[in-house]
């Protein structure tokens, strides 16, 4: 419960009490020292119970204090014969079911119900029927105390219940809207490590090739070399700032088949290797998040090859075979005796799983060369 709600509601039954023992004093026909005493100790278990203890009604003691203040309310409410001294009990059946479950309120309600009719007669001596039947219609108060506090143990709980859902709700945004920064940050390291590694690698192939022709006096190559170098850079240089501004995932203006072969020819008209490729002219539309996984895991495969396999030939397949797309890529280069995944592998490898494929790569030994093996599932729809 709200603490501020709990020390208002607290606050407020205390003055009731302290009101209703006014009351009674002033309005018993019975009043004697006794009874004085008796009401004291009442407001004072009251006021220790809630402000020097502090005890908890939900919990073991809070049940054993309650009927013992049920035992000394009964007393006064017997003695006293008043009907300001059944507040105390009203207020009980009240705390008991807010706080407690509904078979011990329903069962403090009947003790607390019956233990006053047994009071009053045996107080008066058993007297005939038609002496104390005013009191048994006061079950409908005792009742109605007990329903209207089981309603109210209810509100507070569904609003508790509610609060924690709203703060496990706010947790999960802002748990949801961090993922989906480093997802962006992620997205966004690979794509400049992609576009920047294949755009260097191939500028670098180039200028080799272009100062080679100078040593040569081929000047008219290198001049070529050199803007199709220049060339690639530019075009590296916008795939950067479309990866920092723009997901490439969501774009509408590209096509994947066209930007695919792009890459291949520019690949062999800036570094002079050889690309064969077959592209199934069945492969249906797939979605973006598969087109990126797929021209980047073609973009980092020749950079690979290139750079660090000293690769001369590759051979692309991309094949669609029972609901399976198929992407192998192999070239010629130089076999590592062992596969690392650096950074450009784990982001392919990454970017595959992601869409539920799975990553591959095979070593040639000793007739050289590595294959890079993508499967993805894909329905057509």
């Amino acid at each position: 419960m709200d603490v501020h709600l709990n020390k208002n509601m607290t606050l407020t039954l205390n003055i009731i009490v302290i009101g209703a023992t006014l009351s009674l004093l002033f309005h018993t026909s019975k009043f004697s020292v006794g009874l004085l005493l008796l009401a004291c100790t009442y407001i004072a278990g009251v006021l220790t119970r809630d402000y020097i203890l502090k005890i908890a009604l939900h919990s073991k003691r809070g049940f054993q204090f309650l009927y013992a203040q049920l035992a000394l309310a009964l007393v006064i409410c017997v003695w006293s014969e008043s009907y300001f001294s059944q507040i105390y009990l009203l207020i009980l059946i009240g705390e008991f079911t807010f706080h407690h479950g509904r078979k011990h309120a329903i069962i403090f309600t009947i003790v607390t119900y019956v233990c006053v009719l047994l009071g009053v007669m045996i107080y008066r001596q058993f007297p005939p029927f038609e002496d104390i039947y005013l009191i048994i219609p006061r079950v409908i108060d005792f009742f109605a105390i007990y329903g209207m506090s089981l309603l109210a143990r209810i509100a507070f709980q569904q609003k508790n219940q509610l609060a924690i859902d709203n703060e496990h709700l706010r947790i999960a945004s802002i748990a949801l809207e961090q993922k989906a920064k480093l997802q962006e940050r992620t997205r966004i390291s690979r794509d400049i490590h992609d576009s920047v590694g294949h755009t260097l690698t191939s500028a670098l192939t180039g200028l080799q090739t272009a100062s080679h022709a100078l040593e040569k006096g081929q000047y008219s190559i290198a001049q070529e070399m050199v803007d199709r170098t220049k060339e690639s850079i530019l075009r590296g240089l916008h795939d950067v700032r479309s990866s920092v501004h723009v997901l490439r995932e969501s774009s509408t203006d590209h096509c994947f088949t066209p930007d695919l072969i792009r890459l291949i020819e520019d690949t062999k008209k800036q570094t002079n290797v050889e690309i064969a490729y077959t592209i199934d002219s069945m492969t249906p539309d797939l979605t973006p998040i598969i087109e990126i996984t797929i021209y980047r895991a073609l973009q980092e495969g020749l950079t690979n090859g290139i750079r660090h396999g000293l690769s001369t030939y590759f051979h692309l397949s991309l094949t669609y075979h029972e609901e399976v797309l198929r992407f192998v890529l192999s070239n010629n280069g130089h076999s590592p005796t062992q596969i690392v995944y650096g950074y450009g592998l784990s982001a392919m490898k990454e970017r595959v799983e992601d869409v539920g494929g799975t990553l591959t790569i095979r070593n040639k030994g000793a007739s050289g060369g590595v294959t890079l093996d993508i499967a993805i599932p894909f329905s057509r729809k």
